[in-house]
């Protein structure tokens, strides 16, 4: 090196020419790096528009699709006659799927004069005339125009936003009018959907049809809305295809912006993003002068410095982030690894206490992630969470960090944080990882994936890092717990519960060993006092914890996988006990067990059964499994249908146990081979006082009728309450009118007691 210095230095010309080349070089590179990075930005934009016109696409699109199917029930309940339910069931039929739409907007249907006849919001009979409205005069006039877009209108009932409506032709047997069924959709839905996008300070969103009616803009103008853009020069662009980027001048106000627009699904709607080209390049623009100041500074100093350092300074640089990396930053991800997230939250809690500041630490773990590696291979995996890791890092600011501890756990750590700033950044993380995640372009994989966040804030949940991270994280499993796909704030009775839960678990998991649980049964009773089985239902009382509710320690074994080996205990003893009593002369016509979806999923639970039936003398007509809504909706839907199936076949009864509480879906029941239908003991209780419940009940009834289905009503305390259920055609019982559940010996002395017609 000191060698090829002293012979630059001896000569000048050679020092000077070798000074101006790397100059010169330095200059072209500096110019086109600024000419890449300008291409760069408009490229990050057009990406940011499609991707944003893709989201918001996707959203209306889902949107719409919900209005829609809420529409198709309403039409085909209509257009069914069913003169056997009374008008306040069928609209209640009717209007199922509209509950999920009750804060967006209502669904209505009219008569052929335009008056509302039937209304989402209310059972009261409705005095709205929409006669006059687009939409039903299409639909009076055109036959064939199917489902129709409306202008936007001011609703008759008082609104600060026009809304919109969907609409269909109601017709009789001979394709006559009778009517239209419309969905409204408030415009102010879109217009809150499109105030959380991020584009800059000039940047548009507009809602169109697709013959140029102006449905929603951002920025809002009352005056907007209705508007036709079918005169402008972008229009002509947006309806050659179904989607597309390009950059021209607004005919709004005349700002230059890049254009991404996409055609909403099937619907006459198209969604436009603009971004102004100014706010695209102000970056640029700024880094492009403090690059060409510093680069003027600088190309004096290269021409004497440039040979002496540059190669040694630069491989120095290189190994130092390299070592840098791969002590601090996860290899997968590129995020802070657990070393570096310890490191930068030290840091950010030391300066919180100085300055008496708050920060938040949130715990991000990815749901049934494992399902992912076992299904689609760990290289998959790894595609998941690298796109995971790209969409949070999107989603936090600032000094704020995102670093990855391992697996599929993530964790944000945010300075300045209130309990509100938290909320809202795992808010958006929640709607980041919405969309599902494309994978392996050439198999054309899509995953859809949640995850559950847990909240610790310094110092009311900690004065520790390792104190947040431990009360985020249960946090986290308390997120999980309440049904995944959402966040939780710490609480300090977390802690007291998590080491309530595990003292419980431990002593199941010792009660089960020394067989400390008992089986109690509870008669199930016809209508005439005849005994038609008898429901197993698992107690424990231990010694030390007294008395533990059923809810609460098959909770604890379905968590800590514990639950199939207590339904197996059950299941035996329920089948040796009735065994027992027909040996002593007790006639117990059928033993009912619950069971779980995790002992569906078990490839051997047919032949458990079979053996288990056979072992104590049973037939699988003897036995009735009852099973929950959750069971038919779990993701292992093939394997618990090809297990009930098993069962089915056998001759073992399937029951749904608690109907109407959870999930309940009639196509489910139709596709799973169900005999006996269980009301649940909440629409029991209220018979005689609910009129809703009453309605409830009966609706449930008919549903179980119409599927040739056995109805049970569980709960059952009162006289009043088994003749309504009577009245109704439910004709078997069980509950405190006839006997609370009871020890196998007073089972048997009831039965007795009892008889049999």
């Amino acid at each position: 090196m000191a060698r090829t210095r002293i012979s630059f230095l001896t000569k000048p010309a050679l020092f000077l020419l070798a000074g101006l080349c790397i100059t010169v070089a330095t200059t072209g590179v500096v110019a086109v790096a600024l000419y890449q990075m300008r291409l760069d930005a408009m490229a990050q934009a057009r990406d940011m528009a499609e991707n944003l016109a893709i989201s918001l696409e996707k959203e209306t699109e889902r949107t719409l699709d919900i209005y829609q199917i809420a529409m198709r029930n309403v039409l085909t309940n209509l257009e069914t006659p069913s003169p056997e339910l009374a008008p306040e069931t069928r609209q209640l039929l009717a209007f199922n799927a509209a509950g999920t739409i009750s804060d967006l907007g209502v669904i209505i249907a009219t008569d052929t004069s335009g008056k509302v006849v039937l209304d989402s919001r209310s059972m009261q009979p409705s005095t709205i005339d929409v006669s006059r409205r687009d939409y039903f005069l299409v639909h009076q006039q055109s036959p064939d125009v199917g489902l129709y877009f409306s202008k936007p209108f001011m609703p008759i009932t008082k609104s600060d936003y026009h809304s919109i409506a969907m609409s269909r032709r109601l017709a009789d047997a001979n394709g006559r009018f009778e009517g239209v069924v419309a969905g409204t959709l408030s415009l102010r839905y879109f217009r809150h959907l499109f105030e959380d996008s991020i584009l800059g300070d000039h940047g548009s969103l507009t809602l169109i049809r697709t013959d140029g009616i102006i449905l929603m803009r951002r920025p809002f103008k009352p005056g907007d809305i209705g508007r036709s853009l079918a005169d402008g020069k972008a229009y002509p662009l947006m309806t050659r295809a179904d989607h597309g980027t390009f950059v021209r001048r607004s005919s709004m106000d005349n700002k230059d912006r890049l254009f991404s627009f996409k055609r909403i699904g099937r619907y006459p709607m198209i969604i436009a993003v603009g971004l102004s080209v100014q706010d695209i390049y102000a970056g640029w623009r700024k880094r492009a002068i403090a690059i060409g100041a510093v680069t003027a500074v600088l190309d004096v100093l290269i021409i004497m410095l440039c040979l002496m350092f540059s190669a040694q300074l630069q491989r120095r640089l290189a190994m130092e982030r390299q070592l840098q990396k791969l002590a601090w930053f996860d290899t997968l991800t590129s995020l802070p690894n657990r070393r570096l997230v310890n490191r930068e939250a030290r840091g950010i809690l030391a300066d919180a206490r100085r300055q008496s500041s708050q920060f938040a630490i949130l715990f991000v773990d990815l749901d049934r992630f494992k399902r992912i590696n076992d299904t689609q291979g760990h290289a998959i995996g790894d595609e998941v969470l690298s796109e995971v890791a790209q969409r949070l890092r999107r989603c936090i600011q600032g000094e704020d960090m995102i670093g990855r501890l391992g697996g599929d756990e993530f964790v944000a750590v945010l300075r300045q944080c209130d309990v509100h700033k938290a909320a809202h950044v795992a808010d958006r993380i929640l709607q980041a990882m919405q969309q599902p995640i494309a994978v392996n372009a050439g198999r054309d994989v899509s995953i859809a994936l949640g995850v559950s966040i847990g909240i610790a804030l310094y110092p009311h949940d900690g004065r520790s890092v390792d104190t947040l991270l431990r009360n985020a994280d249960m946090a986290m499993y308390r997120a999980k717990n309440a049904g995944r796909n959402q966040m939780h704030f710490y609480a300090a009775e977390y802690e007291y519960e998590a080491k309530e839960h595990l003292e419980l678990e431990i002593a199941l998991q010792q009660a089960l060993r020394e067989g400390a649980l008992q089986v109690a049964y509870q008669p199930k009773v016809g209508a005439w006092g005849i005994l038609h089985g008898a429901e197993a239902l698992v107690r424990w009382h231990d010694q030390k914890l007294g008395t533990i509710a059923p809810d609460r320690f098959v909770a604890i074994a379905e968590e800590s996988g514990l639950i199939t080996e207590l339904d197996t205990w059950v299941l035996e003893q329920a089948c040796s006990q009735l065994a027992a009593w027909r040996a002593v002369g007790v006639d117990v016509p059928n033993i009912s067990v619950n069971v779980c979806a995790a002992d569906f999923k078990r490839a051997d639970f047919a032949d458990f059964v079979a053996r288990t039936l056979q072992t104590h003398g049973l037939r699988p007509s003897d036995l009735t499994l009852e099973m929950t809504e959750r069971v038919m909706f779990d993701e292992s839907t093939d394997d618990i249908r090809a297990t009930l199936e098993a069962l089915h076949a056998q001759g073992v009864t399937l029951s749904i146990d608690d109907f109407g509480t959870g999930y309940s879906s009639l196509s489910y029941l139709q596709r799973f081979p169900v005999r006996e239908l269980k009301i649940d003991k909440s629409f029991v209780m209220s018979i005689g006082t609910s009129a809703m419940a009453e309605s409830l009940t009966q609706t449930v009834m008919n549903i179980g009728h119409a599927l040739k289905l056995s109805i049970v009503a569980e709960g059952v305390e009162t006289v009043a309450q088994r003749d309504f259920l009577s009245r109704h055609g439910c004709r078997i019982y069980q509950g405190y009118l006839y006997s609370p559940p009871l020890a196998p010996q007073d089972f048997a002395q009831w039965a007795k007691a009892r008889g049999r017609a």
